[in-house]
C-alpha cells in the first residue's frame, strides 16, 4: 500500500487565497507527521459558469508551486464523480491514496449528486480512523473570498480586488496573431494574442508585465472590443488602411503594447499579467483622439513602472 497520505480536494479555480488556507493546512500537517501531501483536484468546475480562472496548465503550475507531493485531476465529466459518496471514499481515497487526513472547505462535496457533503464525510471517516479538517471560509474586508465572488470582479473589471482575492496578479496565456496593425499604424505597436475562450478576462485598459521565454517586459495591455473601429475608422483616420476593417478577428482581443522595445515579437506561448487598472474601454470619435488617449495610458504605465 502507499505511504499514508494527508489530502485536499476541490475544484481550486484560481487557486485563490482561500484554497492557499487548505493547501498549506495539508502541506503543514503532512510534513508534521511524515505523510504524503496529495491535492485532488477538478479539471474545471462541475456547474457551469461565466469562465475559467485557471485553464488545465495554469492550475498544474499554481499547484506545483504550493509544493504539494502528488496531485490527480479529475476530468470533468468522469465515471469517478457518478459514483456513490461510499464507494468513491473506500475505492480511491483509502485504498488508492491510504489517506490518514482530509482537508477541505466548508461546501465541499463529492460522489454522486454530491452526497458526500462534510457531515457525511465525518460520519464516514470516523469508520476508517480517519481525520477530517474543514476549513472555514476565508474573509478579507468582510467579504468572503470565493471562485465565484472572484469571477464577478473580473467580470467588473476591478482587478485591483481580483489580484488582493488571489493573492498575486491576474494572468492569461496566449498564441501571438496577426491583427489588422491598428496598434503600428497609430504609433503603438502591439502583440495581440489568441486566448482560450474559456479563460475568463477583465476588459479595460491595464498596467502589465508580458512575458515570454523567462523574460519579461513592462507594458500597457488593452482588452476589449475595440469599439472606435467597431464601424470604420470614424472621421480623421490618420491614413489607416480602410481595406484593414473587415478582417475577422476574436471578439475580445488582449492588446499588449511593450513599453520602450525594439525589436520582433516571437509566436510563441506568451503571458500577460494584469497589474492595475488604468481605465474603462472608450469610443472615441476619430482615431487621432484615441492615439491621445493611448500616449496618456503609456505615460501612466511608464510612471508606475518608474521609467
Amino acid at each position: 500500500m502507499n505511504k499514508k497520505s494527508v489530502i485536499t480536494i476541490g475544484t481550486f479555480d484560481g487557486i485563490h487565497k482561500g484554497h492557499r488556507l487548505l493547501i498549506e493546512r495539508t502541506l503543514s500537517d503532512a510534513k508534521k507527521d511524515n505523510l504524503k501531501s496529495v491535492a485532488i483536484v477538478l479539471e474545471r468546475p462541475f456547474r457551469n459558469v461565466s469562465g475559467l480562472l485557471s485553464l488545465y496548465d495554469e492550475k498544474i503550475e499554481e499547484l506545483s508551486l504550493c509544493g504539494v507531493d502528488e496531485i490527480i485531476i479529475i476530468p470533468v465529466p468522469s465515471d469517478i464523480l457518478s459514483v456513490e459518496p461510499d464507494e468513491f471514499f473506500d475505492g480511491f481515497l483509502v485504498e488508492i491514496l491510504n489517506a490518514k487526513k482530509i482537508v477541505c472547505g466548508q461546501d465541499f462535496a463529492f460522489g454522486k449528486n454530491r452526497k458526500g457533503n462534510t457531515d457525511w464525510l465525518k460520519n464516514k471517516a470516523k469508520t476508517h480512523g480517519i481525520k477530517i479538517d474543514v476549513i472555514k471560509p476565508l474573509k478579507i474586508s468582510s467579504k468572503q473570498v470565493s471562485s465565484s465572488y472572484i469571477r464577478m470582479l473580473i467580470e467588473k473589471g476591478d482587478i485591483k480586488n481580483v489580484n488582493k482575492f488571489l493573492g498575486r496578479n491576474y494572468s492569461f496565456n496566449g498564441m501571438p496573431f496577426k491583427d489588422r496593425g491598428i496598434g503600428k499604424k497609430l504609433g503603438f505597436p502591439t502583440v495581440n494574442l489568441k486566448v482560450d475562450k474559456s479563460k475568463l478576462i477583465p476588459k479595460g485598459i491595464f498596467v502589465s508585465l508580458i512575458s515570454q521565454g523567462g523574460k519579461i517586459y513592462p507594458s500597457v495591455t488593452s482588452i476589449g472590443t475595440r469599439p472606435t473601429f467597431e464601424n470604420g475608422y470614424g472621421q480623421g483616420d490618420g491614413g489607416i488602411d480602410h481595406s484593414l476593417v473587415n478582417t475577422p478577428v476574436p471578439l475580445t482581443i488582449p492588446e499588449t503594447h511593450i513599453l520602450d522595445f525594439n525589436g520582433n515579437w516571437k509566436k510563441s506561448k506568451t503571458k500577460v499579467t494584469l497589474i492595475k487598472k488604468i481605465r474603462n474601454e472608450k469610443k472615441f470619435k476619430t482615431a487621432e483622439e484615441l492615439k491621445k488617449q493611448i500616449s496618456k495610458d503609456v505615460s501612466k504605465a511608464k510612471k508606475y513602472f518608474g521609467m
